[in-house]
């Protein structure tokens, strides 16, 4: 279970959303005060491409541990990879993309599992949610799972990343996580 929480923290994964096309009277949208939607969401997670730290923060199981994640813009545009423990055996992969007017992000897990999650519309300004849409590898009635997720974008370089796992049927204590920007 302690493995767990390490890995539920990494999706976010980058559930970290842009206004889009930036507003044409020269001001820069603090990505904060957006409310977000599938299209919009995207786009923003296509800006990500980098080096993130990754901080534990409240909740999660490891206090100060850090980490590097790092985002990827691939396919001609169309996904965005996060990579989580790059080289290590508990690498972690996750893909963003748009399935039609629907952002779905799949979990390329080190419990050898892939849960699929959707963008979720929450109506809070710089709030990002995936909920389960279900996955491969895993009986989500047993086995463990990355389950949900919610990103609270602070700034452009900064976000809260909220990861709930599920194992048994039933959530896990959440897995916070402090993302910022590396220079």
């Amino acid at each position: 279970m302690k493995n767990f929480v390490i890995l539920a923290s990494s999706l976010g994964l980058a559930f970290v959303a842009w206004a889009g096309d930036p507003p044409t009277d020269g001001k820069t949208v603090n990505p904060a005060t957006v409310v977000y939607d599938d299209k919009s969401a995207f786009a923003y997670i296509k800006t990500l491409a980098g080096s993130w730290a990754r901080t534990g923060g409240p909740g999660h199981e490891h206090g100060s541990s850090s980490s590097v994640v790092s985002f990827k813009v691939t396919a001609a545009g169309s996904a965005v990879m996060e990579t989580y423990n790059a080289g290590q055996p508990n690498e972690m992969i996750s893909v963003y993309h748009m399935d039609g007017n629907t952002m779905l992000m799949t979990h390329y897990c080190a419990l050898q599992n892939a849960p699929v999650m959707k963008f979720e519309k929450s109506g809070v300004p710089g709030e990002i949610k995936l909920g389960f849409l279900g996955g491969t590898n895993f009986d989500p009635k047993v086995d463990a799972h990355a389950h949900e997720g919610t990103l609270m974008i602070k700034d452009q370089d900064t976000f809260e990343q909220i990861s709930v796992g599920y194992a048994g049927g039933k959530p896990l204590p959440p897995a916070e996580s402090l993302m910022k920007r590396k220079e």
